[in-house]
């Protein structure tokens, strides 16, 4: 089949859907742009030192403008997110994490990070990064999603602590971490991948205090899909880069660095409010869905942040699903999330919709799942987008 068409049918499928997969965001017009640019296909290397004996400024040649993007991403960065020092070639969330990590720690260290099994992420569990790096991984309790137990890191005396998860509702008790990794000499990094466009309207107070925050630039952050690294430490910064280089990575893909660019210059005026709506999105979702009768967890909070969870003991009791197969039903109504029971807000939020329309969103989602068809339904909310985002808005009234 032709590829042309696949894409086309991509497009016009997401169209008619709602997106509320807790991992994706929107793209906006010019952001998707700059990934199609002449850049998608350059090298650019900077050194500025000698290499194979002969100083080099960059290896690449024609490279100027590729040069100023990356400095153009990195000021917007630290304007954004508050940070002295940012490094945005990480061409993933996960090559960022090898860059941590590799920064923070050396062969042989114990490490601490919350287990798969509370929600964290699998790649810092044992068979994973740990075994790549030589690294010896001892889960980090946490109770709720939110309250992390300082005594088990007291106990354990890890050189590195791993905060952040794939399932993050709340921000951590940071204050107690901090106070414990200090007194022990552990360092304390931050995977805020899932909450990387919360930062800015202050979802985890004091993280400019860990040694490295770093993470993926498209989930809550609508940005293109790739990784940021942030801190406030500059010699770990020198490490990083040092990292990235011909060890996790080589080329930085600067298309995607200019989309970056592009999206941060976009969300700049809208960052505090966004994150604020994000919470008010997913507070509001969890619980008009559980009054419905699709239990969320941890209520009456519910979330602080851009996802919200599933009960999956009471899904099972109350529809007869398992998360996957409840994703499946949605799917074939036209909404969209992902298959371990998490629904998320970025997009829809980052498309203007507000608290109001959850209520609607969570009323055809329990109608699905009661077996009704809601296609027309979901055909009607997406209707009511009118295809800017919150930054295009805030653009065009200033």
């Amino acid at each position: 089949m032709n590829p042309k068409y696949i894409m086309e049918l991509h497009e016009e499928y997401r169209k008619r859907c709602l997106n509320l997969q807790a991992s994706e965001n929107y793209l906006s017009y010019i952001v998707r742009r700059a990934l199609s640019s002449d850049m998608a296909s350059r090298y650019s290397m900077v050194f500025d030192a000698e290499v194979h004996g002969v100083y080099v400024h960059n290896v690449y040649g024609g490279a100027y403008y590729q040069e100023e993007i990356v400095k153009i991403a990195e000021n917007l960065a630290k304007e954004v997110f508050g940070f002295k020092y940012v490094n945005v070639k990480p061409i993933s969330g996960h090559v960022a994490a090898m860059a941590a990590l590799l920064s923070s720690t050396s062969r042989g260290d114990k490490i601490m990070a919350i287990s798969p099994q509370d929600g964290g992420y699998d790649g810092y569990s044992s068979n994973y990064l740990p075994e790549m790096f030589g690294l010896k991984y001892v889960p980090l309790p946490i109770k709720d999603l939110r309250v992390v137990d300082v005594d088990s890191i007291k106990r354990e005396k890890p050189e590195l602590v791993i905060l952040g998860a794939s399932y993050i509702l709340f921000p951590y008790n940071l204050d107690e971490v901090l106070e414990i990794c200090e007194e022990i000499g552990a360092r304390i990094i931050y995977d805020a991948s899932h909450v990387m466009g919360l930062l800015p309207s202050g979802f985890q107070e004091h993280i400019e205090k860990c040694d490295l925050v770093y993470g993926s630039t498209h989930k809550s952050f609508p940005g293109p899909q790739g990784g940021i690294i942030l801190s406030n430490n500059e010699e770990m910064m020198k490490r990083v880069e040092r990292n990235l280089t011909w060890r996790v990575q080589d080329n930085y893909h600067t298309h995607r660095v200019a989309s970056l660019a592009m999206s941060l210059d976009e969300f700049k005026p809208v960052a505090k409010l966004y994150g604020k709506r994000v919470a008010e999105n997913s507070h509001r979702l969890a619980l008009n869905l559980h009054e419905e009768g699709l239990e969320i967890k941890y209520p009456p909070e519910f979330s602080k942040s851009h996802q919200i969870l599933v009960d999956e003991k009471k899904l099972k009791e109350n529809f007869g699903l398992t998360p996957p197969e409840m994703s499946e039903i949605l799917e074939r109504n036209n909404i969209i999330v992902d298959r371990v029971g998490r629904i998320g807000t970025a997009e829809l939020t980052w498309k203007g919709y507000k608290e109001n329309d959850m209520e609607r969103i969570a009323e055809v989602i329990f109608l699905a799942l009661k077996g009704k068809d809601v296609k027309g339904d979901v055909e009607q909310i997406v209707s009511l987008w009118n295809g800017k985002t919150l930054g295009e808005i805030q653009r065009a009234r200033t």
